[in-house]
């Protein structure tokens, strides 16, 4: 019997613990939080943190794993590299994952490269970053180069709460570092979604469109829909790009997130991320049901050594997940689901339950819950993602003032 390690045991680790079950694997589970449910799942179950490399190396060693392996997360990734690449075990390189899950080194890479790229400078300290403010044009992005889920993200459009913007960048940086760079306006959505890659070429990708909740944060998508609304050859440049990317970079497989715009100004595309992971908020899973591929599997296959299996594609329907969240903070009462999208739900997660702590929707780990949905229609999925709060509404319990 085949034996795993799957770095991470959150919910949205569950559906690769039940298909790696299903196919008869041995599972082991490395989390460091003993709660998470996705331990259940497994046949053992560790609490190292998944971003301890060398714990990690160490757990792989002993337990003589033949694969290890994330599903959804950055970090991991990482990890997950450097200890394949350790042990000899299939993966891509470490220094391929690296790049693609710092955002300074990814910029770096991609202007060496010729690509598109904003302006950009890396910053360890804010006076660093005071005494070249005016190279930069407003509005600014300031990020934490190796947060995921947009936690520690801010856009700015002046200086007058640059040290606050900065401090909480660098407070979501576990490496003290973060980069600037200029906002690039785009045309249309974002596009957003989720590949897969072996032996250096994209055997499948599928893009949609990313939304937004201005009213809390623009930088934290709640959607993205299936398929996009940008036209198939501006889909197809974005493709190329990425494939351009892999190549160079020598990412040789397994899945990837990507985050791409076309520039209002100029027209032209520019790679916000690449990813060496499928995407979080059950992406994976939601272009399975609007596509049929199956990342889960290739995914298992991948780092188990198995040749890429040509799966049956038909990218058809409208298919989005969608993101219950509150703009505040507070103690949960309830979500509220209007019937006229609960029938379209086909699947759903809830990470809080009654009288749980939930947060402002500030990143992506504020989520309350996931639907995954499918729409009858394209106006029917523009009326309800569009106006989502109509539609979705997460209650919370009324404070009581002493």
């Amino acid at each position: 019997m085949k034996k795993i390690l799957v770095l991470g045991a959150m919910m949205m680790h569950v559906p690769l613990l039940i298909r790696a079950k299903e196919r008869g694997l041995y599972v082991l589970t490395c989390d460091y939080l003993p709660t998470n449910i996705g331990h259940s799942y497994a046949d053992e179950a560790y609490y190292d943190s998944t971003t301890d490399v060398e714990a990690v190396s160490l757990l792989a060693q002993k337990t003589h794993v033949d694969a290890v392996l994330t599903f959804n997360s950055d970090p991991a990734a990482l990890t997950a590299a450097y200890v394949s690449e350790k042990l000899g075990l299939p993966s891509s390189s470490y220094e391929a994952v690296r790049i693609m899950s710092e955002k300074d080194l990814l910029r770096n890479f991609l202007l060496k490269h010729n690509f598109n790229v904003p302006k950009f400078r890396t910053y360890r300290s804010i006076s660093e970053l005071k005494e070249e403010i005016d190279i930069f044009t407003f509005p600014i992005l300031i990020k934490p180069v190796d947060s995921s889920g947009s936690k520690g993200v801010t856009k700015l459009d002046d200086v007058d709460a640059l040290d606050e913007i900065f401090n909480r960048a660098m407070f979501f940086s576990r490496c003290k570092r973060v980069i600037v760079e200029e906002y690039i306006e785009p045309f249309g959505a974002q596009l957003h979604g989720d590949g897969f890659v072996a032996d250096g070429k994209i055997q499948f990708i599928y893009l949609g469109d990313h939304h937004f909740d201005a009213s809390i944060n623009n930088l934290v998508p709640f959607s993205t829909t299936f398929p996009s609304q940008h036209s198939q050859l501006e889909i197809t440049m974005v493709e190329q790009e990425v494939q351009r990317f892999i190549s160079l970079i020598g990412f040789q497989g397994g899945g990837i997130n990507v985050e791409a715009r076309i520039s209002a100004r100029d027209g032209k595309v520019y790679l916000i991320e690449v990813g060496p992971r499928n995407g979080g908020n059950f992406t994976p899973i939601i272009i399975q049901y609007a596509s049929g591929f199956n990342f889960i599997d290739a995914t298992l296959d991948h780092a188990l050594g198995i040749d890429f299996k040509k799966q049956n594609i038909n990218k058809n329907g409208f298919f989005a997940y969608l993101i219950a969240h509150s703009d505040k903070e507070g103690l949960l009462e309830s979500v509220d689901i209007d019937p006229i999208l609960q029938k379209r739900i086909i699947n759903r997660f809830d990470y809080a339950q009654y009288g749980e702590r939930v947060f402002s929707f500030k990143g992506a780990n504020s989520a309350v819950s996931v639907l995954l949905v499918h729409f009858s229609s394209q106006d029917e999925m523009n009326d309800l993602v569009n106006n989502f709060s109509q539609y979705c509404t997460v209650r919370l319990i009324p404070e009581i003032n002493n």
